[in-house]
């Protein structure tokens, strides 16, 4: 077959899809809307978009409002390269969704015959198109029936606030704002980038950046590093101020010339935009376009492209698509404040594009690399196939129980990890990574000022991250609650799915317990989420499909093992084993000594349950453990049984 006429096929094949997935959406009219639901999720974001779905699952009746007229926030928008070095570190929801997205893959590999790669390039579900993840996202949605109701294009209006508790929020279809309506339930999420929920029901929150003294954060406040390293530069004061990381957008783009639209010079363009790239181009230091942007190869023969960073052995480039500065006033600002900056931003991301490909000072061998891309046909159709959302690195952070900083990525020697939260709901394991904060200042060659990649060991987040202070009935899993650095290993999509669901489950619980969301028994909250597979303590050699996944995490919260290993098939000592159940019992509040005869010798069934009985807790075991030495993950299912009498 012809390929022109292949590509054609596909295209078509595309768009039914994506028409068969609008369909499916549970969106419903204003008029349609009930006036009350257990949770309300405002947001569509991945974050938003896994609350809801888990909250539906637990059997709650969910509304999902969103300002947009699709789902998906950045992820539908090209953000498709997963942002998680460590597939351990999240599972859940987000899990299921690269699952999902492995299987279309699959299932468009086959019918498509031999050649086809794609199930090789969506690296084991974790990369994907923007139009397949909306659809997946579409689809989850869709298969909890009537217990979802999406609101698209719908703004937030105000909350309704009765002293302390949050008890409902006014919304209206965007085009006639007007027609408010109050919505009431017993719990509340906000999931939007920017924190909006919180705001309007007067949750303390900061937007900029923390002084280096405030928290002790090294990397704090203003900050000149080298992209990957440590070492503070001169000019690096680690003073306070209101700046925020800069946006950009994570456009797809193709080099297949049947699907390709070519990239047209938008109104407004500025040259003077571009005058350190130029520089770097006049300079010698950029050769190729691959060395002003980044171009990731994704399925289908589209490519993720992405602002650069400053390499830190060349410095180079000195600017790309980061536009620092003119969103600082982002997180505040009104939708039609916010609209202005998302079109100053297309213009400047489309512009530098452009100037790639045709500006008469690049040289001709980087506008021929740049002239084989173009934005691809087949994909965001009604928005002259550009992404409809900025990507919005950072808005508000809301003030929380907990406030996450840079030294939470601090290791403690006596544990050989970082520090433990037995009521962690899930793991940042992403450096602490902040774009620039202002745009290149020739007077600090190489770098740029705020940018940051700061590796550090995986951290448990504590649920107080997600509870506001002094507003009752809301949890906030997106713009969570962080200095400045330590929002940079929590603002990735997969961690905000975990996020997400763990807030969801949390309100699920406080509904069926009649209690508050801030004092909601945890625990439980944890013994759900890792029956779902959720991640909270980070074991590198404990798959998700483990038989002792479940008492595992929820016992390495507390911290049973030392260090980032479950070790589930060994056989730990006496002493070994009484160690790791005092640490647990420890974090449940309760004192044990350790006893005095405990031995070299494998531990066995029968010290564990007597060692429980002296705790005050008792367990039904297999006969056939009593004398047996243990493995680590039957001790450790074992001990779960105390605390989970039902597992």
């Amino acid at each position: 077959m012809h390929h022109r006429y292949r590509q054609h096929l596909h295209n078509l094949w595309l768009m039914l899809a994506f028409l068969v997935s609008l369909a499916m959406s549970p969106a419903v009219s204003f008029a349609q809307v009930a006036a009350a639901a257990d949770v309300v999720v405002v947001g569509a974001t991945p974050g938003g978009i896994a609350a809801s779905v888990a909250a539906a699952r637990a059997g709650r009746r969910v509304i999902l409002v969103e300002y947009e007229d699709h789902i998906g926030g950045i992820v539908s928008n090209g953000l498709t390269n997963a942002d998680i070095g460590n597939k351990q570190a999240v599972g859940g929801l987000f899990y299921e969704f690269t699952r999902r997205v492995k299987q279309y893959y699959q299932a468009q590999d086959e019918a498509r015959g031999a050649g086809s790669e794609n199930v090789k390039l969506c690296r084991d579900g974790y990369w994907y198109e923007a139009d397949v993840a909306e659809k997946i996202f579409r689809e989850m949605i869709a298969e909890q029936g009537d217990r979802i109701t999406l609101l698209l294009n719908h703004r937030l209006q105000r909350a309704s606030v009765e002293g302390t508790q949050l008890t409902g929020v006014v919304v209206a279809p965007r085009g006639r704002l007007e027609t408010e309506r109050t919505i009431r339930a017993q719990a509340f999420i906000d999931a939007t980038y920017e924190g909006d929920l919180a705001a309007m029901a007067k949750a303390p929150y900061r937007v900029g950046r923390e002084s280096r003294e405030e928290f002790g954060e090294p990397h704090a406040g203003r900050v000149y590093v080298r992209f990957g390293t440590t070492e503070l530069l001169p000019g690096s004061t680690g003073e306070a101020d209101q700046a925020i990381q800069g946006f950009c957008f994570r456009f797809h783009m193709t080099d297949n010339p049947a699907n390709r639209v070519p990239v047209e010079k938008p109104q407004g363009y500025r040259r003077d935009d571009y005058t350190a790239l130029l520089a770097d181009i006049r300079a010698g230091r950029i050769t190729q376009a691959r060395q002003a942007i980044q171009f990731y190869p994704m399925p289908n023969g589209r490519y993720e492209i992405n602002s650069d960073h400053p390499h830190p052995d060349t410095g180079v480039p000195s600017e790309s698509l980061d536009l620092a500065e003119e969103n600082w006033g982002w997180p505040e600002a009104t939708p039609e404040e916010r609209r202005r900056i998302y079109e100053r931003y297309l213009t400047h991301n489309v512009g530098l594009i452009w100037l790639l490909q045709n500006d008469a000072e690049v040289p001709a061998a980087i506008r021929d690399e740049a002239r084989h891309f173009g934005w691809c046909r087949d994909l965001w159709p009604g928005n002259n196939h550009l992404p409809r959302q900025v990507y919005v690195r950072q808005g508000r952070r809301i003030e929380g129980e907990y406030f996450l900083t840079q030294r939470d990525g601090d290791v403690e020697p006596a544990i050989q990890r970082t520090r433990l939260q037995p009521t962690s709901i899930g793991i940042a394991e992403f450096a602490f990574d902040s774009h620039g904060c202002h745009r290149f200042d020739p007077a600090h060659p190489g770098v740029r000022e705020g940018y940051i990649y700061i590796s550090h060991p995986p951290l448990q987040i504590p649920y107080g991250v997600l509870v506001p202070k002094r507003v009752d009935g809301l949890l906030v899993p997106v713009a969570c609650s962080a200095s400045h650095v330590g929002y940079q290993a929590l603002r990735m999509e997969p961690l905000f799915m975990a996020l997400g669901e763990a807030a969801a489950t949390a309100a699920h619980v406080a509904i069926e317990e009649g209690v508050a969301l801030r004092s909601v028994p945890v625990a439980e909250v944890q013994h759900r989420l890792v029956a779902a597979r959720g991640v909270i303590a980070h074991l590198n050699d404990v798959p998700f499909d483990h038989p002792a996944f479940a008492p595992l995490q929820w016992l390495g919260a507390r911290g049973f093992n030392t260090g980032y290993k479950g070790t589930p098939d060994s056989t730990p000592s006496q002493r070994e084993a009484a160690e790791r159940l005092q640490r647990v019992l420890r974090c449940e509040g309760i004192e044990w000594e350790l006893p005095a005869g405990a031995a070299a010798r494998p531990v066995r069934g029968q010290d564990v349950t007597a060692w429980l009985r002296q705790a005050g807790k008792e367990v039904q075991m297999d006969s056939s453990l009593s004398g047996q030495e243990l493995t680590t993950a039957q001790l450790a299912g074992l001990i779960y049984r105390a605390f989970r009498p039902t597992e």
